[in-house]
């Protein structure tokens, strides 16, 4: 894994405003980006050829990579579950072939030390100071709280209402909330009105394909939007899927990336904002962080 991480200088004599604060390289296709409610973020790449998956864990000030782990007893039927507290779960499947999850593994964020595993449970919520975890067998099905940090049980749910009411709590508790994505741009609605001159102008130069996606943050209006490339190959379209940043009021471009310049199809949410940073992924492997500001 390699990170890149860049001065957050704005020359006067750059033709962009902003640059990649940090640009995080996992070395095969990044499948999941996980936030926590603090400033660590986990995720999972895989390589298909190899069938090989790695969890890893990047501080969202800097990116740098605190840990990064495979798990050679499930292998490539194990993927992330969610971060919540202190932890980071994991789940694996009861069989290949079945979608139905098993097996929770916590692990500890700071370290990416595994800090307990349960290959019986399916991991359920998180709610307060419990791992709410369930146990299906051929005569029943049962509810347990764990402790977090030790795994132990320490109660059990028997009323099933009170499981589907804690979990609907869970949810709104999940950080992924604190997430903003774009919208499917439309002319006709009033929100995307400032929208409509910078598309038309790229519309003029490039043969664009639904869906364009756009959001306004503070000043900087940004696009992501897939273009036609060339002729057909093989029978097949090719797109290559940019991202733009137009300073809302002047219309100067403020930032220009390529996402991907090679995709037989349209792929949505290209982006998303967390507390004024921008996301995305390039070239399927390389999360790149950009620090917004309100343009002057």
């Amino acid at each position: 894994m390699t990170i890149i991480v860049t001065m957050k200088l704005f020359s006067l004599f750059s033709s962009h405003f902003y640059k990649p604060s940090w640009i995080y390289k996992a070395g095969s296709q990044l499948w999941r980006i996980l936030f926590s409610h603090g400033h660590l973020l986990a995720g999972e790449h895989r390589d298909n050829n190899a069938k090989k998956v790695t969890f890893f864990c990047v501080d969202s000030r800097s990116g740098q990579e605190q840990w990064n782990m495979s798990r050679k007893d499930e292998g490539w039927w194990t993927t992330t579950e969610g971060v919540y507290g202190k932890n980071l779960y994991l789940h694996a499947f009861a069989k290949p072939d079945l979608p139905h999850p098993k097996h929770v593994t916590a692990i500890d964020m700071e370290t990416g030390r595994v800090l307990w595993e349960h290959p019986e449970y399916t991991f359920l919520y998180v709610t307060g100071d419990a791992v709410v975890v369930e146990k299906r067998d051929l005569e029943q099905t049962r509810c347990h709280r764990l402790d977090p940090r030790s795994g132990e049980i320490y109660d059990t749910i028997d009323d099933y209402a009170i499981v589907e009411a804690e979990r609907y709590e869970a949810r709104s508790q999940d950080p992924h909330l604190h997430l903003t994505f774009p919208n499917i741009y439309n002319p006709e609605m009033n929100d995307h009105s400032n929208f409509i001159t910078l598309i038309n102008k790229i519309q003029q130069k490039e043969r664009l394909v639904d869906p364009i996606e756009v959001l306004q943050y503070e000043n900087n209006l940004l696009i992501c939007y897939h273009k036609v490339k060339g002729g057909e190959v093989n029978g097949n379209t090719n797109f290559t899927h940019e991202l733009v940043i137009f300073d809302k009021n002047k219309h100067n471009e403020l930032y220009r990336d390529t996402l991907y310049d090679n995709a037989s199809a349209p792929v949505p949410d290209g982006f998303f904002i967390r507390e004024n940073v921008l996301y995305y992924i390039r070239k399927k492997s390389e999360l790149v962080a950009v620090t917004l500001q309100d343009v002057p």
